[in-house]
């Protein structure tokens, strides 16, 4: 869980569940992770840039989506409150391509 306010704007506020997306290396060493924030508002239509998340597969309480357009950098130690579980390797792919589409390194 990842706590992110203050925000603005359209930011992703409060606590909320997320995918930790930066790699192990750079957890293990720096005082930030890259986050990807997780909601349960959206519709049935997703943007290449989200990602369902089926309640089946999670740890979460119903199905949600990834928002891979709105990726954060969040200090660990004053904003992640706990951690509750994983993507499933066979999604992680999935998770990636959102990535590419969210970052432009992809047309839709």
């Amino acid at each position: 869980m990842v706590e992110f306010d203050p925000t603005e704007g359209s930011e992703q506020r409060g606590a909320r569940p997320c995918v930790v997306v930066q790699n192990d290396i750079g957890n293990e060493n720096d005082p930030t992770t890259i986050v990807v924030p997780i909601t349960t508002s959206r519709g049935d239509e997703l943007c290449p840039f989200e990602m369902r998340i089926p309640v089946a597969e999670s740890p979460l309480r119903e199905d949600s989506v990834a928002l891979c357009s709105q990726i954060r950098t969040v200090p660990i130690e004053h904003r992640i409150t706990n951690s509750s579980g994983s993507v499933p390797e066979s999604r992680t792919k999935e998770v990636d391509e959102a990535l590419r589409y969210g970052l432009g390194l992809i047309d839709p």
